[in-house]
């Protein structure tokens, strides 16, 4: 590995300058011998093993939520959340996300993926191109116009990579991307990411393209064939379209709707708590660990986007990476020119080669 050289502070104490704070890790600027200026996240020492002991205890917790939820497959769920979050923690795995992204995304109009250095990574230490731009807290600060743009990029990246690439990246938190000054977004953090299998998507597209439809029997149908119903048959087909569309409804309604926490809020109790009117049927239902990460994606996409109170077409853009319809805005036409124009899916396919 080639030595880094931090930059250095004017001060009484010398050190790397700090960008960010995370849950497992600090990430400071620095620039190698040859001159590149870098980002470097380090994991704070015993992290790691602190986390794996949690995840071991986990199947404490089981015979609790059998009881809150009889229906869920609880050794999958578990099992899923293990191998994710362990992935999570080691840096090497995040730097083959993050360069097959890269690839991916390489001269997007408005999406950008800082490369990475793989020879000065390692298991604990993540070494990326250096970007810098406006965090989310200013970024809410905004005229609506800008806010309006930079959600509808965080919206498509997401799904884009879904779409594209088969890959669900499982944390949207508000610090993962940053506005930069020309108003493209870049996105930074890799690392709690899962493979969709082919099947297992085209049959979240199939339900999705139903309770757009209204089609409540094809929402109970792909829904059993995905793994959500242990009992199909106990299981009514319009409560469960009504279900689905109270959890997701912002993503498949067409019009142009402006997003806020109370509308988060409403959702959150409609569609997933104890006072959800549908909550008794959820109880008997399960979650498939190729789900697990997508819905938990589309939450916090949803908390982040009303946070920011931005306004787009929703199910507009949803339905174009779901439906492969028609662009609704300037974004969605760029994005599907640039796709196009970079082979579609074969440059997918050459991404994670």
């Amino acid at each position: 590995m080639r030595p880094l050289a931090p930059w250095r502070c004017a001060g009484r104490h010398d050190r790397a300058p700090e960008l960010a704070a995370a849950s497992i890790g600090r990430a400071h600027r620095a620039v190698t011998h040859d001159g590149q200026a870098v980002a470097v996240k380090v994991q704070y020492p015993g992290v790691a093993e602190a986390v794996e002991a949690d995840l071991r205890n986990l199947g404490l917790f089981a015979p609790l939520v059998r009881r809150i939820a009889p229906g869920l497959d609880v050794r999958a769920v578990l099992r899923e959340i293990r191998e994710r979050i362990g992935e999570e923690l080691d840096y090497e795995l995040e730097a083959q996300n993050q360069r097959r992204v890269w690839r991916a995304w390489r001269g997007h109009p408005f999406a950008v993926v800082p490369g990475v250095f793989q020879d000065l990574s390692s298991r604990r230490v993540l070494v990326t191109e250096l970007v810098e731009g406006l965090g989310f807290e200013r970024v809410r600060k905004l005229p609506a116009a800008q806010r309006d743009r930079f959600g509808a990029i965080v919206a498509r990246f997401f799904f884009a990579n879904l779409a594209h690439l088969r890959l669900c990246l499982g944390d949207p938190h508000p610090g993962n991307y940053l506005r930069l000054p020309d108003g493209r977004v870049a996105f930074l953090d890799f690392g709690l990411v899962r493979t969709i299998p082919k099947d297992h998507l085209e049959r979240e597209k199939s339900l999705a393209g139903a309770a757009i439809a209204g089609d409540a029997e094809g929402v109970k149908r792909a829904m059993a064939e995905l793994g959500y119903l242990p009992d199909p048959a106990s299981f009514d087909a319009e409560l469960l379209l009504a279900q689905v569309r109270a959890a997701a409804g912002w993503m498949f309604e067409r019009g142009r709707r402006r997003l806020d926490p109370r509308f988060v809020m409403t959702v959150l109790e409609e569609g997933g708590s104890p006072r959800s009117p549908f909550f008794a049927q959820m109880r008997r239902q399960t979650v498939p660990p190729a789900s697990l990460l997508m819905r938990r994606m589309e939450g916090l996409l949803l908390s982040v986007l009303g946070d920011l109170r931005a306004a787009a077409d929703w199910g507009g853009i949803v339905a174009e990476y779901v439906l492969d319809g028609d662009p609704v805005d300037e974004l969605g036409r760029a994005d599907a020119q640039f796709w196009s124009r970079h082979g579609g899916r074969s440059r997918a396919a050459a991404a994670s080669a």
